[in-house]
């Protein structure tokens, strides 16, 4: 298991993202979300070539999110679309599988 660790205290993509290295991929994509905010949203969002980023699975409030086990995509992130009521710093964790 990889795992990619982030505190977001404003709105975007974690600095802090999955690279399976190139000519590789991973597999199995999960997003955990850890807030006080039941209103903040989190994507978990996969890339082949860390420029076209696409949506696998949206998180509302603390919670979890997945990708299916058959995709596979060389990069994976979080990316914050609202940090929700009060604007809370949250903490992110995208773990993936090769």
């Amino acid at each position: 298991m990889n795992e990619a660790h982030n505190t977001h205290s404003a709105t975007g993509a974690g600095a802090n993202k999955q690279d399976a290295g190139a000519g590789n991929v991973y597999r199995g994509f999960t997003l955990r979300v850890v807030t006080s905010a039941p209103d903040s949203v989190v994507v978990l969002e996969t890339s082949p070539d860390n420029t076209a980023w696409t949506t696998q699975s949206t998180v509302t409030g603390d919670g979890w999110g997945y990708a299916a086990s058959s995709h596979k995509q060389r990069y994976a992130r979080p990316n914050v679309t609202s940090l929700g009521t009060g604007a809370p710093a949250l903490a992110t964790t995208v773990c993936s599988y090769t």
